[in-house]
């Protein structure tokens, strides 16, 4: 019988040591939420939420880049359309310049060659804006690095008085005619340039060759061609211009709801991972005074019930 009973009682140990046991460790598991604010603190808490944070976790870092994407793509448009805004009030001073001179008598010579002195400042302050940079890169020279007019602000080229005077080499573009692109979705790329050729043009064609056209025009007082093909001319160069301004503006538009979706996506995504991983504090305190209550009877009851005597050891 003392076998029998020293078996049995063993027995009912082991089953109390094995339920104190299980206790304990979702007691710990508890303590570990409360501690870390987490539900999910290794990958043994929940294998299959684990999986699915994983999967979110990527996706949320694929979203970031897209609206990171989108930023930078935004920022050349707006350095580009402010680079536009100032070559448009640039035009208009040209064109007011035209009308005084062809409106200017004969005898109005000094002040026509200011005027025409006004033009070529004018043209060069153009060649600047057209050269307009973000993070060290030319905004309107696509996807090529290099300046798009170069050669722009070499001396006698791009002097209209020089000899050596070459609008065609001194105004060729020099950049690609393929816009910057960036993705800013799950397959999906949007312009995030517009470039030099579109706006300013090239060479002999160029509207810095027109304004080269328009100085010497005021210098000579040639006032019918001021008034005819260099105003026609200018105009249309000035209409060119705010067209692209509307461009980077309807491209701004749609690139910032483009990185408002992936900001939302990423904001929704960040929510899901938080329902999986983050502990429900209130749940979590509730549960652990419990466990730690029950824990603490369940050692005062095992250690009233498992105390062998020495007679029930030594038999």
């Amino acid at each position: 019988m003392s076998d029998i009973s020293r078996v049995t009682q063993n027995s009912a140990a082991m089953l109390m040591v094995s339920d104190m046991d299980s206790d304990l460790s979702g007691l710990t598991l508890l303590q570990e939420q409360a501690a870390s604010g987490k539900a999910l603190n290794q990958p043994s808490d929940n294998p299959t939420g684990t999986s699915e944070v994983m999967s979110m976790n990527t996706q949320i870092g694929r979203y970031q880049q897209y609206a990171t994407n989108a930023g930078d793509g935004l920022s050349r448009l707006q350095t580009a359309s402010g680079a536009l805004n100032s070559v448009t009030e640039a035009l208009n001073q040209v064109q007011t310049d035209v009308l005084s001179g062809a409106n200017a008598s004969a005898s109005d010579s000094s002040d026509r060659q200011a005027l025409s002195a006004d033009v070529l400042s004018i043209k060069q302050e153009i060649l600047g804006y057209a050269g307009s940079t973000y993070n060290d890169k030319p905004v309107f020279s696509g996807t090529y690095g290099t300046s798009p007019y170069p050669q722009g602000s070499a001396s006698g080229i791009s002097d209209p008085t020089s000899a050596s005077y070459d609008p065609a080499t001194a105004y060729a573009y020099a950049g690609s005619t393929t816009p910057i692109s960036r993705v800013v979705a799950p397959g999906q790329s949007v312009n995030a340039s517009i470039t030099g050729n579109q706006v300013f043009g090239s060479g002999t064609s160029s509207v810095f060759a027109l304004l080269d056209t328009i100085s010497q025009d005021l210098s000579s007082g040639n006032t019918s061609a001021l008034s005819g093909s260099d105003l026609t001319q200018l105009q249309s160069a000035m209409n060119t211009v705010t067209q692209a301004a509307g461009n980077t503006g309807s491209l701004s538009a749609a690139i910032t709801q483009n990185q408002t979706n992936a900001t939302d996506t990423v904001s929704s995504l960040q929510v899901q991972v938080g329902n999986i991983t983050d502990a429900n504090e209130d749940q979590v305190a509730t549960s652990l005074d419990l466990a730690e209550a029950s824990y603490q009877a369940a050692l005062e009851t095992t250690a009233k019930i498992i105390q062998p005597s020495l007679a029930q050891f030594l038999s």
